[in-house]
């Protein structure tokens, strides 16, 4: 891990102070491994991102997939290790699929878990960045939930929390729907469902030697996520708003 530095920038750059900084704050040195320069090909080890695709086509041709990810660290004997399998990406796979078909229930019909694509992420990997892997799922994860369809923008915060605060994680899984209340929150047992699917896909990783973390670019570091948050705002990401209308007046 390289080092990090703390930048305090006042009145408009009149004041302007760079000093060295712990580490990763927030750990000891028993807590901190270091998994090589970069985490470029050869000269360190990488994390691998799931990025859950959602396919919205069938609600409508104007929409394109949405996504959300998951970062996971390969770990042998205690130690990072770079050398990814097929087997560790099916094990992953059938974890996160899992995780999908439990969750399937708060998205609307017609949206469906398509595909799992993994990219190495970390420091020092140039773009453009292929993908390592792409996953076809042989049956598509669709949602159950039917009624009124919210905007397509509206999604659900899934807070990864790590020891360092200002390098928290979040994913945002799309396309919620059916909040289950009259209320502009959603359900207490909502919150609850997502929250637990995604502790179990965690705990599931880690059994298996893959630890949930987030690639912290300040830091330069990859750090582990040690409690899962979910809460009842629902959050809108404007980026998954259709990119054409189907219908448009002007006036005057």
């Amino acid at each position: 891990m390289a080092t990090a530095y703390l930048r305090l920038r006042m009145f408009w750059g009149a004041l302007d102070i760079t000093a060295a900084e712990s580490t990763s704050p927030g750990y000891d040195s028993t807590q901190i491994v270091s998994g090589g320069s970069s985490a470029t090909v050869g000269s360190g080890v990488g994390v691998r991102r799931a990025s859950v695709e959602f396919d919205r086509s069938a609600l409508s041709a104007l929409l394109d997939p949405a996504y959300c990810h998951f970062d996971f660290l390969n770990m042998t004997g205690g130690a990072p290790d770079d050398s990814w399998t097929t087997t560790d990406f099916t094990t992953l796979e059938t974890a996160i699929q899992t995780w999908a078909t439990a969750l399937k229930i708060n998205w609307v019909a017609g949206l469906k878990v398509s595909r799992i694509i993994w990219h190495r992420v970390g420091t020092g990997i140039p773009k453009p960045n292929p993908a390592v892997r792409t996953f076809v799922l042989p049956t598509p994860i669709a949602g159950t939930t039917t009624g009124t369809v919210t905007p397509q923008q509206v999604a659900c915060s899934i807070t990864f929390r790590t020891g360092v605060r200002k390098s928290w994680g979040r994913t945002y899984m799309p396309a919620m729907n059916g909040v289950g209340t009259s209320s502009p929150y959603m359900a207490s047992g909502t919150v609850d469902s997502i929250a637990t699917a995604t502790h179990t896909l965690v705990t599931t990783a880690a059994a298996a030697d893959f630890h949930l973390v987030v690639v912290s670019k300040p830091l330069t570091s990859s750090l582990n996520v040690e409690s899962i948050e979910v809460d009842d705002v629902l959050d809108v990401i404007r980026r998954r708003r259709p990119k054409k209308s189907s219908y448009r007046k002007i006036l005057p």
